[in-house]
């Protein structure tokens, strides 16, 4: 969200820089942590991206939101950049959507044409106060990005660090979400009118999101465990328990065994 031009003019070196350094990823449950690499894909911010109540998808909305803006003048922070940033934060907090960051880019060469004199209070601040509360961590100055040298990669540096954390927070927590939501569903799997073709899309994705991890061994637990429960399922039905239907006198989604 935010200056599309700007972010556009940042993403290349954004996208290849982001992957480069892995992140330790520390999971619920006593799993062992492990390194990845993380690779995004960045979207443009429109509400009917957000997840909806009961969404048990992973891969089809965003878990991050960012903002950005170059703004260096307090008149132009006060006339649009505010109101602009008050409507994003009410979209997302309609949502229930908790995990965002606020990127300033300044640049040196545009602070120097400018005629007037910024107050002490800088627009980073201003911002931290009227969006930020206790989170002042949420918002985070990117200096000079397209500029080749030790203080721009500094910058960079601490940016990405920044980035890629609350990535993996957001990621993790909303994995967690999916999973609890995924065993609940399979408790059910005994009432009438359960489908195991409904229960499979929802395992298979998060197979999908290990695959995309490139932690393949946990993407095969989980085909493991769907041919595991289809195998008793199928023993079941066999033994003429009718649980496999999805509604009442209906034939089974897998046809006579």
């Amino acid at each position: 969200a935010g200056d599309q031009n700007l972010f556009t003019s940042i993403y290349p070196t954004l996208s290849q820089q982001l992957p480069r350094e892995p992140m330790e990823w520390r999971r619920s449950y006593g799993r062992a942590p492990k390194m990845i690499h993380l690779e995004s894909n960045f979207v443009q911010f429109k509400e009917e991206l957000l997840p909806k109540e009961g969404n048990k998808a992973l891969l089809t909305f965003p878990f991050l939101h960012i903002y950005w803006t170059e703004c260096c003048d307090t008149e132009v922070y006060k006339a649009t950049v505010k109101d602009d940033l008050t409507k994003w934060q009410n979209v997302l907090k309609a949502h229930s959507s908790v995990d965002w960051l606020i990127v300033v880019v300044e640049n040196d060469a545009k602070k120097k044409n400018k005629t007037n004199i910024l107050p002490r209070t800088s627009i980073v601040d201003k911002i931290r106060n009227d969006f930020c509360n206790k989170q002042s961590d949420r918002c985070v100055v990117l200096n000079d990005p397209l500029k080749d040298s030790s203080r721009t990669q500094e910058s960079w540096n601490a940016f990405l660090t920044k980035l890629r954390t609350l990535l993996l927070m957001s990621f993790t927590k909303n994995l967690g979400k999916f999973e609890d939501d995924m065993r609940t569903l399979r408790e059910k799997r005994t009432e009438p009118g359960w489908s195991f073709c409904e229960y499979f899309m929802v395992q298979e994705e998060l197979a999908f999101v290990f695959e995309m991890l490139q932690q393949f061994e946990d993407a095969l637990v989980q085909y493991d465990e769907l041919d595991a429960l289809f195998s008793q399922y199928v023993v079941n039905f066999g033994a003429g328990e009718r649980t496999l239907v999805t509604k009442p006198n209906e034939r089974s989604d897998f046809g006579d065994p």
